[in-house]
């Protein structure tokens, strides 16, 4: 049973997953996610950084970013997952059969005597403060804050408007209820890895390649893995493949396939939907010194190829050299 918890501050999140906590559940916050980047540079572990982090890195990783890494820990226990505040957070959470989502609801004027009571530094000092402080955590932009559209896709609401006994028979009543409808789903464990996926797709891409000696295909992926650039080997668009040569060898180097073939790395880098930076390639063959060439002023990061029939070659070596040159990672995939 994975329980995510999100509701806005002093609201009782916590209190409701420290109860949790005591019956045997695994707590993850996504916040710490945040926390331990603010660490790593050295920032103060202030309201706002954490605020000004998430979308940071929501930014540049996707708006999901933070549920996706917690889910990558989730084991076959019982978890508790809070600091839920994003739209697209929730939805990929949802993937998870055994998944629910509580919202923790309290009325302002109790939330603001439980913060003067903690005292906590950055606290709002009014009531006024407070509104003003949810109010950037109501954001349009889906790699912000966006607590009002987090907590409507909610299954389950507890309204924490009286003492902690109460809260707790609130608590308890949502267990005996949901409990056994979600112990009795269990995902299924026999699903291909993203490697698998994204590498099926790039030989899937090679089938449409009219060569008829090497078929090759390449599949780009964002740091959210999301599919932003596929192709294959072929000729330029327009340019009429029943009129261009299709052999390997030939006296004269222009009656070959060589001078006119676009490289399925390079069709997927022109073909891509968005920017580059930091995505990774999966490609059947190991790029060549061109195909390197346009990896390296891309963006892209990690290149993971399937062979590596043509290591002897120069063209292997010059490529290989940039790659590193460029600290581009290189990743043979095996299955």
């Amino acid at each position: 049973m994975i329980i995510g918890i999100t509701g806005y501050n002093a609201s009782g999140k916590d209190t409701v997953a420290g109860y949790l906590e005591k019956k045997g559940f695994i707590h993850y916050s996504l916040s710490d996610i945040i926390r331990d980047e603010l660490k790593k540079k050295k920032k103060k572990l202030t309201r706002e950084n954490l605020i000004n982090e998430g979308n940071k890195l929501r930014e540049e990783c996707g708006p999901s970013i933070l549920a996706k890494k917690t889910i990558e820990k989730i084991t076959e226990n019982n978890h508790i997952i809070t600091s839920i505040r994003n739209e697209q957070e929730v939805l990929a959470l949802k993937q998870l059969n055994n998944y629910i989502l509580i919202k923790v609801i309290s009325p302002i004027e109790q939330r603001f005597k439980r913060l003067t009571k903690r005292n906590r530094i950055g606290d709002p000092k009014t009531i006024a403060e407070l509104k003003e402080k949810e109010s950037l955590e109501e954001s349009t932009n889906m790699n912000n804050q966006q607590l009002h559209l987090a907590a409507k896709l909610a299954e389950v609401t507890i309204n924490n408007n009286s003492d902690l006994n109460t809260l707790y028979e609130k608590i308890e009543l949502f267990l005996k209820d949901w409990e056994p409808k979600l112990s009795k789903i269990k995902k299924r464990k026999d699903y291909i890895s993203w490697d698998e996926y994204f590498m099926e797709l790039a030989l899937l891409s090679a089938k449409r390649s009219k060569d008829p000696n090497t078929q090759v295909g390449a599949c780009i992926i964002s740091p959210d893995k999301k599919i932003i650039g596929m192709g294959y080997n072929g000729f330029p668009i327009g340019c009429n493949d029943n009129e261009l040569p299709w052999s390997r060898n030939a006296k004269n180097i222009n009656d070959t396939k060589y001078p006119y073939i676009v490289h399925a790395e390079a069709n997927a880098i022109l073909n891509s939907t968005r920017n580059l930076k930091n995505s990774k390639i999966y490609v059947a063959l190991f790029p060549c010194n061109e195909c390197a060439k346009l990896i390296i002023q891309s963006g892209i990061n990690e290149v993971i190829y399937l062979e590596d029939k043509y290591s002897e070659t120069d063209s292997h070596k010059a490529s290989k050299k940039m790659l590193d040159m460029a600290k581009v990672k290189l990743r043979q995939f095996k299955y």
